[in-house]
């Protein structure tokens, strides 16, 4: 009989071990550490957004105790109460905020602790101010639609150009915009090369308009324009004495009877010279052995 004791006492010790070991392992797994003390406080959220039993509590990222427990509240307004253990070495001054904020991206929730700056304290189980950090995914949520409507976009001009570039019209159009394309490359070509001349010719250019300063420099304009007057004046005089009918060539010009019968006479003078052709023996008789009467 003392045997099947001694064996049922060790079946009891096994099971109180083993029990022993999955508390403490799961606790562990958990992130709880039974043995060591810390305070106990509350916070009050609307909407927990997936905050669960275990997550951190953390003060600028350090970790300094773990949410509890989280119960529901059916006649609150704010149903969710959350329960934190944290440290007993931390001290909670007045102002001290809980921030319920994400912990990254892809991360699960997190209690973030923002100290205030009051000289006195919470004590353990004080129900502390609440606060809840913008979300990233949110923002992201709100320019989904806006997303959406830019990539329909995108679609519809990518199957333009698709339909742009298959047709053959427009083939033709980029390939007669390359020929003239080219076209204009060859004449900035020829330009080029025809201007890389014009330094010599300005040059020349440069060298006769010296020429030219210097024979203009070297007239006398002064006795040139002395000669022009001359000139000038004695056609005066000529026009003068023609319009001047007691002059000779003004008398020729101006009497009509003098004019008519200086034409009559060089008309008889050339029909006397016509006649003359005409007739020579008619006005020369020479005779050799001497003439008849």
């Amino acid at each position: 009989m003392f045997k099947n004791n001694t064996k049922e006492i060790k079946i009891g010790i096994t099971f109180i071990v083993a029990v022993a070991i999955l508390f403490f392992g799961l606790n562990f797994l958990k992130g709880i550490n039974i043995f060591s003390s810390s305070n106990r406080y509350f916070a009050v959220y609307k909407d927990i957004g997936g905050l669960v039993i275990s997550n951190p509590v953390n003060i600028k990222g350090y970790k300094v105790g773990q949410v509890r427990k989280i119960r529901y509240d059916f006649e609150s307004e704010v149903p969710f109460v959350v329960e934190l253990a944290i440290k007993k070495d931390i001290k909670l001054p007045k102002g001290t905020v809980f921030v319920l904020d994400d912990e990254g991206l892809i991360g699960g929730k997190i209690i973030d602790v923002k100290l205030g700056s009051g000289s006195d304290y919470y004590s353990s189980n004080d129900t502390i101010p609440t606060d809840v950090a913008e979300n990233f995914m949110s923002h992201i949520t709100q320019y989904i639609p806006n997303v959406s409507k830019i990539i329909n976009n995108l679609d519809s001009i990518s199957t333009n150009i698709n339909t742009l570039t298959s047709d053959v019209n427009l083939r033709k159009t980029i390939a007669s915009l390359r020929s003239t394309m080219d076209n204009i490359n060859s004449a900035v070509v020829q330009l080029k090369q025809g201007t890389a001349s014009l330094p010599s010719t300005m040059s020349k250019l440069n060298s006769v308009a010296t020429n030219l300063d210097t024979k203009v420099g070297q007239l006398d304009v002064d006795m040139l324009m002395t000669k022009v007057n001359q000139t000038l004046n004695g056609i005066e005089n000529f026009t003068r004495k023609l319009n001047d009918p007691s002059s000779s060539l003004g008398l020729l010009l101006s009497d009509r009877a003098l004019y008519d019968n200086l034409n009559s006479t060089v008309q008889n003078a050339n029909s006397l010279m016509i006649d003359l052709k005409a007739n020579p023996k008619r006005y020369v008789n020479i005779s050799v052995f001497g003439s008849k009467k």
